[in-house]
């Protein structure tokens, strides 16, 4: 992996960590099925390299990444947040070439809104899809040679 690609390293390992969930994760919005109705969607910035060494930058990467659950209903939103915290706080993903400290949630932005309405999507049969997220911050670095 090229030190370039640490964002969507961070974003793929998140995605492989919820893979054993009920639900279909998307990275980015731009794929998910016009009749989707249960699903996550993973939206990863790109990474945040901190000068952590007193010689400048020595491959560290943070990143905080936002999972939106949507669900046909509030109970199905608040289960999959509920499940996705489950599966990622404070555990460790693996990414070759890198060391990873363990996930955890976000503590330092305001909590998760109540799942509400899109006012943008509807399932097949017309009924609303409603949403709310988390934030998960993961740290990694360079593995020692």
């Amino acid at each position: 992996m090229a030190d370039t690609d640490i964002g969507w390293a961070h974003a793929d390992a998140i995605k492989t960590m919820l893979g054993g969930l009920p639900y279909t994760v998307y990275i980015g919005g731009a794929d998910i099925p016009d009749d989707a109705d249960q699903y996550l969607v993973l939206w990863s910035p790109p990474a945040n390299r901190p000068r952590s060494t007193l010689n400048g930058y020595g491959g560290e990467a943070r990143t905080t990444t936002q999972v939106t659950a949507a669900g046909r209903t509030v109970r199905e939103v608040i289960t999959a947040l509920d499940r996705v915290a489950a599966a990622l706080h404070r555990q460790r993903p693996t990414i070759a070439g890198r060391r990873c400290s363990p996930i955890t949630q976000t503590p330092d932005v305001p909590a998760p809104p109540a799942p509400e309405k899109d006012p943008n999507v509807r399932t097949t049969d017309g009924q609303p899809i409603f949403f709310s997220f988390l934030q998960f911050s993961l740290f990694s670095a360079p593995e020692e040679p």
